[in-house]
């Protein structure tokens, strides 16, 4: 129960305090939002999570109840699916008993022009980003939660612990590789790349369409840090709030990433692709 409540207590001060995390440059001057559908998700997910625990514990102590041995209590893994029910139910309800708050979008910036170049002239710029330390943080608590998870559900002989652990071991692999990027924009377009070498990305400059800096919240816009897929459908590595770097390809499909002087590195695109 201790670690049901626990979760619960995590979501809120994540969606309480998430978007009243310090912000960088020009993001520090912007009115950042109180509430966001990522928020509401968190509270969503919050009272389902609540539930399950809540049956989970009925479970094992009906379990147990008149015996004077635990280890002669019958298996509980019949009840994962009513859990899993139990779950779902009560964070769907939750969604729809919160009220929808509009989050209001900053105002769009215009495509960059492209960067002043001699016929023999070249531009190439690059930089590298880091997750912020507050997604560093909360990546770091989210892991430790699974794994905890994981260990309880395995000391107590329930099968669908092979499962969380199997998740717990996806999710430390994503996150490690996740939380530094290069990112390079030249002639031949724009690639972003884990320093791990993977998950990387390419957009080769017949592919861009127009690129620009804009500033970006990444859990009221993305629900999160790493690589992200936002409400709105835009893709892309969102490592903190600030300056970013999004690029629209001529199909419609949008990449941002969060890098610093993502002014310059959209002028430069912009020249590839006019090239």
């Amino acid at each position: 129960m201790g670690l049901g409540g626990g979760i619960v207590l995590l979501f809120a001060l994540i969606a309480l305090f998430s978007h009243r995390l310090p912000q960088r440059g020009e993001a520090a001057s912007i009115p950042q939002p109180h509430w966001s559908t990522t928020a509401r998700l968190l509270g969503a997910v919050s009272l389902g999570t609540a539930g399950m625990m809540a049956v989970l514990a009925v479970a094992t102590t009906a379990a147990q109840r008149g015996l004077a041995d635990a280890a002669d209590a019958a298996d509980i893994t019949p009840w994962m699916p009513v859990l899993l029910v139990v779950m779902i139910g009560l964070a769907v309800a939750g969604w729809f008993l919160q009220p929808a708050v509009p989050v209001s979008a900053s105002s769009p910036t215009a495509p960059a022009a492209p960067l002043p170049l001699a016929d023999h002239e070249r531009a190439v710029w690059m930089k590298s980003v880091t997750v912020a330390r507050g997604g560093q943080i909360v990546l770091g608590i989210a892991v430790f939660i699974v794994v905890a998870l994981s260990v309880l559900l395995l000391a107590q002989g329930i099968a669908g612990g092979w499962i969380t652990a199997a998740v717990a071991l996806v999710l430390i692999v994503l996150v490690a590789s996740s939380l530094t990027f290069r990112v390079r924009a030249s002639a031949a377009g724009l690639r972003v790349r884990s320093t791990a070498g993977w998950p990387r990305l390419e957009i080769p400059a017949a592919e861009i369409a127009s690129a620009r800096a804009i500033q970006v919240n990444p859990f009221a816009e993305f629900g999160g840090w790493g690589y992200r897929i936002g409400a709105d459908g835009r893709r892309g590595f969102v490592l903190r709030a600030g300056e970013a770097l999004e690029v629209a390809r001529a199909d419609g499909r949008v990449f941002v990433v969060t890098v610093d002087d993502a002014t310059t590195a959209a002028s430069v695109l912009a020249a590839a692709a006019r090239d």
